[in-house]
């Protein structure tokens, strides 16, 4: 199965697509069904799960929207990946991000993080969890909490509820669960393993860093 990436948004069908690829290789790596929904969820709402978007009047680009773009391709660096543009490629780079790897770090759950999203469906128990917990689902979340949990621990996009569009980032979580019973794991292609050295160095990828 190959990815479905050009310029502009993608259909419905060409979504589920490339959301079969996220769920082949996600699920290959033990990432639990309702995280994956709330990935995708995500995804769909950042960039209809397409690795080449461009934002709009903006710098975000890819599958989940590094802004800016250089942010993304400093992290290919670090873990010796490329291209940047490669849907599999950007698939690998958001695990250790999560996981908060040294020098590409992006999972951050304090309550400065955290509390600035109350009014967008974010609550108080996603203060310190953790990107491991975040991937396992080790809370028994719901596909909608975690769509939240992604957006608030790891998008970090606008705090006015009015443009981050969190009820649709659930709605469309809820969608891809549903979708996922159907699904299969499909074990190949996957993705190759990142070769290479590691460099340690920290970028910021997202829209909001304040502390």
């Amino acid at each position: 199965m190959s990815w479905i990436a050009r310029q502009g948004a993608l259909t419905q069908s060409e979504m589920e697509n490339n959301a079969d690829i996220v769920i082949a290789y996600y699920r290959s790596i033990g990432i639990d069904d309702s995280t994956i929904s709330a990935i995708l969820g995500n995804m769909e709402n950042e960039s209809t799960i397409n690795p080449l978007r461009q934002e709009t009047g903006g710098q975000g680009f890819g599958l989940v929207q590094w802004t800016p773009v250089s942010v993304l391709q400093s992290h290919c660096t670090t873990l010796g990946l490329s291209p940047y543009t490669d849907g599999d490629v950007q698939l690998q780079v958001i695990i250790p991000e999560i996981r908060n790897q040294s020098g590409v770090a992006e999972w951050y759950t304090t309550s400065a993080f955290v509390s600035p999203y109350y009014n967008s469906g974010a609550t108080s128990d996603m203060i310190g969890i953790t990107g491991s917990q975040f991937l396992s689902n080790s809370m028994n979340w719901t596909p909608e909490k975690l769509a939240i949990m992604f957006m608030v621990g790891y998008e970090r996009p606008s705090y006015d509820p009015n443009t981050n569009h969190y009820q649709r980032r659930m709605t469309s979580a809820r969608n891809w669960w549903n979708y996922m019973q159907g699904q299969p794991p499909t074990p190949t292609p996957l993705p190759k393993r990142p070769k290479g050295k590691f460099n340690f160095l920290l970028y910021n990828r997202k829209k909001r860093m304040e502390n």
